[in-house]
């Protein structure tokens, strides 16, 4: 029998993070599984050698008693700045356990300029992705609404991809 091998080399990270309990936007802040023992916690990484991310969003049902974003932000910069790739659609209050997919590539690009938001202040529009290249970390900021009385557990897994080098 002959043995398949995989042509992709992968990596997976995953945050496991409270969302606000209160009207506020904060970053990922607890330690992220797989990622490098030199990143601060809250932060996924080294990502710099792949070439896609696969970034999937579980979510419980929203029982913080407002709507919730969650964006995904890149450092160019090695966390100076910060700036939104990622925001997944806006959980409406009283919504329902979803989840939520989204691609980054180095082969595909954002082909126009897009406003997206810089370190605790996100822009991007709900339900959109700045695709092209990104850096070698990720975050996570989250973002309650003014009448939020409670948070959440959510859970991002950030699948990164590269093809494998011939040895």
């Amino acid at each position: 029998m002959r043995e398949e091998r995989s042509n992709m080399s992968r990596a997976l990270f995953v945050f496991s993070e409270q969302t606000p309990a209160a009207h506020s936007t904060v970053a990922s802040s607890n330690p992220v599984a797989g990622a490098g023992s030199y990143f601060p916690a809250g932060v996924a990484g080294p990502l710099s050698d792949y070439e896609a991310v696969d970034v999937i969003l579980d979510a419980p049902a929203n029982t913080t008693g407002d709507t919730l974003d969650v964006y995904v932000q890149t450092s160019p910069d090695e966390g100076q700045n910060w700036y939104d790739a990622i925001h997944f659609p806006t959980i409406a209050s009283g919504a329902a356990a979803s989840s939520y997919a989204a691609p980054l590539s180095t082969a595909t690009a954002t082909s126009a300029p897009t406003q997206v938001g810089r370190n605790l202040s996100p822009a991007l529009a709900a339900g959109a992705v700045v695709n092209g290249a990104f850096s070698d970390r990720m975050r996570l900021v989250m973002a309650a609404g003014a009448n939020a009385s409670s948070s959440i557990t959510i859970a991002v897994r950030i699948l990164a991809q590269r093809k494998e080098r011939n040895r």
